[in-house]
Order: C-alpha cells, then structure tokens, then sequence
C-alpha cells in the first residue's frame, strides 16, 4: 500500500509540474520569446517522459533550436546561450510575475533537464533558502483531467485575444506614425561593397550572436499598492544598484519593501537597432541569436562572432583584447587615443543634447575576439539614437560605399581590423543623414591565433 502511495504521490507532482509549465509557456515573461518556449517545452516533455538523461546538446538542437544536421555543439554554443537565457528569464517570472506561485520550475546549470520544488515562505521580507530541487523518477504520466482541458482552452483564448489586440494596436500605430514606421525598412538588398565591409560577420565559420543592451531596474513591491520600478543610474550590477545611496534613500522612504532585479525594459532604439540588424542578417545566414549583452562570458565571444550595441561590456574591456584601440567614448565625446597630424584631441559630443533630435557622434569598432579567432563589432554613442543610426548607415548601400572607399584607401584593401567615427543627424529619433568622419586602422598587439588577414574584396 505505501508503495502504490508514492507513486501516487509522484504521479501528482508530475501532473503539478505540468500545469506549471503550461503556466509558464503562457506567461507575459515568455510572450516574446519564441525560441525560449520551444526550448522550455522540449526539456520539459523530456523530462516527463524520462528521457532527459540521454539528452545530448546536439539533439536538443536538432529538435528544439532547428539546427540543421550540420550543426556542432562545440562550435555553435547556442545551446548553451539559449539554457543560460532560459534561465534567467525563469528567475525573472519568479521575481515578478509568478512571485505567488507555490511550485518554481527550475533548469540547473549544467543540464537539459528541469527540475521543480515547492516555494518556501519563511515570513514576509525574510528570504528562504531555496529547497532541495525534486527531479522526477520514471513514472506514467497521469491522463490530462479536464481542470487542465479547461485551464488549456483559457490559455488559448486569452492568447489569442492578447494577439489580435496586439496586431490593431501595431496596425494603428503604423498608419498614425508614418515616419517612425520607416525606421523598420524592408531586409536590405544586397550589395558588393555591404558584402565586403560585413564578411566578416557573413562567414559560417562561427555562430553570430547580436547583443543587445537591456537595462536592469529595481521592482519595488509594496503591499497594497503599486510596484514601483527604479533605474539605478548606469549600474547594471545588482549589487552596485542595491548599495547606491539614491536606492536606500528610496527604499527608506517606501517604508522598506521588498526589492528584485527587474530586465524587462528594452529602450526603443535598441530594440529598433536590433530588429533592423537581425532583419539585415535575416536573407544571409540563418544561424544568428539574439542575447543580451550583460549575459554574454569571455567563451562566447572566444567561441562566437559578436556584435554588440553598446561599449563592450566585460570585466577588462577592450584592453583585454588583442588589439589597442585608436578611439574610445567619454563624456566629452569620442577621444582620439593616437591622434594624426592635424586631427583634434577629442571629437565633441557631449551628452546634454536631446534625445531625439539634433546630431551625434558613432563609433563603430571591429576588433579581434579573444585568441584572434573570432570577430567583435561594438556601436557606441553619447545618445540613444546613435545606436539605430550606426546600423542604419552602415546597412545604407549608399554610405557602405563611402565607408568602404575610405577604408580600402590607397591600398585598395578594406583592414581586418579598425574603428569608423561618423556623425548622425535625426530628427524625433529617426536617422536623416549621416556623414564620414575618420577611421583607423588596428594592429594585433598580442599573440593571438589565426584570425581574418583581409576582408573579402571584390
């Protein structure tokens, strides 16, 4: 009789943990993340069936990113970026949206296999050590009852409302702002001189990965009243937001509540740089990923080509490449490190101008990976739209051609390395006109192994 009880007792879990994976899938948190979903779904069915222990990172994806069958783990970490995702955004619905549910779904580092334990609640502002992580045994799945049927066809209708609100609301966004719908052109055509300023990024020889900026916040929940979200400056470290004076201050004030880490922001001109990239690579190759670039290890930019909308991000920087660079971005604007004869000290570009109107300065860097083996290509800017304006013009066949002149110079050969600083006008945070203004070549300053020694010419 015990024995029928505890497979009683398992057989409940698993059909527990199944409602809380159907809760997951349907969540706000994962609405737009296709790829995650799909992810989520398999390990979880895997798991359920008990085949989760022979999974291998080739098969999860084969069947669950799409790879094709020429695909290799050890040179394409997608997996491994898509778990990492996965995970984050699972503690994320748990910090937010599913702070109330009793089972918390899990994928421990370092497998395909989820893992669930219930949620322990030590008293109100008291943090609980986390449980124990129950992974199932082999057991029958139970049949689905028709509280789950119901909860199913809920789903279905909720989600389909949520979409055809959300198609009127784009459809009447387009027709009411013409101009800003421009900043989200067709998939560029391709050109010659496109195709020889981005061969690098265009080879399969690595996977890309395009990394986006995505600010933290601090979620405030008081009790009985409205989450409050806190940017913390410029930091993007949860303890240096936490241990800032402007956040005690805050929370003193609030009366102490209770604070989580919060990523659910993207800032619009990011999030159009993005699209309009992934849109760019979209008719070149078909292995590129989206990450966000805080998440990304020294490994993967080792591993993977790289594109970053941002300053590069990682503990050491630029300098822990093999490369010195010739410009970097301050306050002031962009700094020439080893000025020519003639040039300024610092090309002025401070940051009180508006945030959509008026012109800027764009410093577009592409520098060696670690080891030399791969390609890291960086957007950097005192202004917001500088981003979306850097892959704009760069993406433009008509600016391609001045940039690729430039660089090919009197050698009649585009450097595998170098930095480009072009300025950028815009008007209410869409791109007007663009404008060279100088580039340098980098050398290897370190031992590094074989990378790029030209880009492809025509």
């Amino acid at each position: 009789m015990q024995l029928d009880n505890s497979v009683s007792k398992v057989i409940a879990d698993t059909e527990a943990a199944r409602e809380q994976v159907d809760r997951l899938l349907a969540s706000n948190t994962l609405h737009a993340a296709d790829m995650l979903r799909r992810l989520l779904r398999f390990l979880a069915e895997k798991t359920f069936a008990d085949e989760a222990d022979d999974l291998k990172e080739y098969t999860v994806g084969l069947e669950a990113l799409g790879k094709a069958a020429s695909y290799d783990p050890r040179q394409d970490a997608a997996v491994r970026l898509q778990a990492s995702r996965l995970r984050r955004k699972l503690e994320d619905y748990y910090h937010n949206e599913g702070r109330n549910d009793a089972l918390v779904i899990e994928l421990p580092r370092g497998r395909l296999k989820i893992a669930w334990h219930l949620r322990s609640i030590d008293g109100p502002g008291v943090a609980a050590a986390p449980p124990q992580p129950v992974v199932p045994q082999a057991a029958t799945a139970a049949p689905v009852t028709e509280s789950r049927k119901l909860y199913r066809w809920r789903v279905l209708a909720m989600g389909l409302a949520i979409l055809t609100l959300c198609m009127a609301i784009v459809t009447l966004w387009s027709l009411a702002r013409p101009s800003q719908a421009a900043v989200a052109s067709p998939a560029v055509r391709s050109t010659p001189e496109l195709d020889a300023l981005w061969s690098p990024f265009l080879s399969p020889a690595h996977h890309l990965i395009i990394a986006f900026v995505n600010p933290l916040f601090v979620r405030l929940q008081r009790k009985g009243g409205t989450d409050i979200l806190y940017r913390a400056g410029g930091n993007n470290s949860w303890n240096d937001a936490i241990s800032s004076p402007e956040f005690s201050v805050l929370k003193k004030a609030l009366a102490n509540p209770q604070a989580s880490p919060t990523f659910n922001m993207v800032e619009r001109s990011n999030l159009i740089a993005t699209f309009a990239l992934s849109q760019f690579f979209a008719r070149r190759r078909d292995d590129v990923s989206l990450a966000r670039a805080d998440e990304l290890s020294w490994q993967q930019f080792a591993d993977n080509d790289v594109i970053v909308f941002g300053p590069f991000a990682i503990d050491g920087g630029q300098s822990a490449l093999p490369v010195k660079p010739a410009f970097i971005v301050d306050d002031a604007g962009v700094r020439n490190l080893q000025p020519l004869a003639g040039e300024p000290l610092v090309y002025p570009d401070p940051r009180d101008h508006s945030p959509s109107d008026g012109e800027g300065l764009e410093l577009v860097s592409v520098m060696p990976g670690p080891l030399g083996r791969t390609t890291v290509a960086t957007f950097a800017s005192n202004h917001k739209w500088g981003v979306i304006g850097g892959v704009q013009s760069l993406t433009d066949p008509a600016f391609g051609r001045v940039v690729v002149g430039n660089l090919r110079g009197s050698t009649g050969r585009i450097p595998p390395y170098y930095q480009i600083v072009f300025k950028v006008k815009y008007r209410d945070g869409t791109l007007t006109n663009t404008s060279y203004v100088t580039h340098r070549a980098l050398a290897l300053t370190q031992n590094a192994e074989a990378g790029p020694q030209e880009h492809k010419q025509d």
